[in-house]
């Protein structure tokens, strides 16, 4: 056991010479529970909370302990066995432990940590597809989840400008996005917010200075999320996961509304209980996203009218965008969507316009974009890119990014 407190020692050194945000979002988690759990896509700053966490309850003093499920240490010792030995043996009250899904039985043990130890808490970061609900052991009421998304252009612009700006409600972006605008005043922000739509999504990219470096970043986490994350939650073999990953590219190469569920398994040669559940695991995984039509009932949730990738970065990493007029309208869709759902915000698919989000018809655009699409909506709002500023039902497209 003494290997992990000097293990973490390491880490420590080197986190500590790294910058560190302190997301909105980190502020929302609580620690009330026996076992809390901060899931999300790779890459999105879930390790740094975790080491942010440990610092803070003592680690350095030996009152909380960091590990990886994924150690050497986990091969020949049990996770259950080193809390009764912390527990028994030291001060620390606390194990924050990174990538739980790599560990073969987590949720047993983590059941069996939360009625035995009844003072020692739990901190643990994991994959998106994690199901804490289903299946033996329904850990329900014993860990509350917490979901992580990746930047938001506002937060990128605390991130790397340093320029702080509060979260906007949907609502007062329709009402008062004028006088927002004033209030942000950031110069060349349209350089920034196109920036953004680049590089930006992912915390990590402040660890590259060149545009490829980040680029490969993000297709050695793709590579990571399907080949380990995806196989081992589902215990899929490699021919399978092959297939995955070519339905994460037909997504990527594809305009929104071009491919379908039923299209893809013709095109694959697989039934469409298959592919749609292959989807899914993609959609749970963070790297593609569902647009669904609005309609009741259990169905239509197996229908998804739209299937983009996660988020805008995933298109420029993939080396789609010659920034033909296609590509750049998916760029903006994709933005306008990652934004309006990473905020907890219903968005469908809709006839007229691009999505519904309640009562309002939204259509994405450029600055030459018209009201034609909306055809006479009273609530229809156009959101256009390359305007810095709107009026009446024009606002400027890069405002959704400041809704979380």
């Amino acid at each position: 056991m003494e290997k992990l407190f000097d293990i973490q020692q390491l880490i420590f050194d080197q986190f500590e010479r790294t910058p560190f945000y302190e997301r909105e979002a980190f502020g929302q988690i609580t620690l009330d529970n026996h076992i809390t759990g901060l899931v999300g896509p790779r890459g999105i700053g879930k390790t740094t909370y975790l080491l942010k966490q440990a610092l803070k309850a003592g680690a350095r003093e030996n009152k909380a302990l960091y590990a990886s499920a994924d150690n050497l240490y986990f091969l020949e010792h049990k996770l259950i066995d080193v809390v009764d030995r912390v527990y028994k043996e030291t001060a620390v009250r606390l194990l924050c432990i990174d990538e739980i899904h790599k560990y073969p039985n987590w949720k047993q043990e983590l059941k069996n940590i939360a009625d035995t130890y009844r003072d020692f808490k739990v901190l643990f970061t994991g994959s998106s597809m994690i199901d804490i609900i289903h299946g033996q052991y329904d850990l329900s009421r014993r860990v509350t989840l917490h979901r992580l998304h990746g930047l938001s252009f506002r937060e990128f612009l605390a991130f790397y400008q340093q320029a702080n700006y509060p979260i906007v409600a949907f609502d007062e972006l329709l009402n008062n996005h004028t006088a927002i605008v004033q209030s942000i005043q950031l110069p060349e922000i349209s350089q920034h917010f196109n920036t953004y739509l680049r590089i930006g999504y992912y915390p990590f990219y402040a660890n590259f200075t060149q545009d490829r470096e980040k680029y490969q970043a993000i297709e050695n986490t793709i590579q990571k999320t399907i080949y380990e994350d995806i196989a081992t939650l589902h215990s899929l073999k490699t021919g399978t996961l092959n297939i995955i990953e070519q339905l994460y590219k037909y997504v990527i190469n594809s305009l929104p509304g071009e491919l379908s569920a039923y299209k893809l398994a013709n095109t694959l040669g697989k039934n469409y209980e298959s592919t749609y559940e292959y989807l899914r695991i993609l959609q749970q995984a963070g790297l593609i996203r569902f647009l669904f039509p609005k309609k009741s009932g259990k169905a239509y949730l197996r229908t998804p009218s739209k299937l983009y990738p996660d988020n805008c970065n995933l298109l420029y990493a993939s080396y789609l965008p010659q920034l033909q007029d296609s590509t750049i309208g998916k760029v903006r869709e994709l933005f306008a969507l990652q934004h309006l759902q990473n905020a907890q915000h219903e968005v469908f698919y809709s006839k007229v316009g691009d999505f519904s989000v309640g009562d309002h018809v939204l259509e994405i655009g450029g600055r030459n974009k018209t009201n034609k699409q909306l055809k006479n909506q009273d609530k229809g709002i156009l959101f256009m890119d390359g305007i810095l500023t709107g009026a009446g039902n024009k606002i400027p497209l890069y405002l959704l990014g400041f809704l979380y």
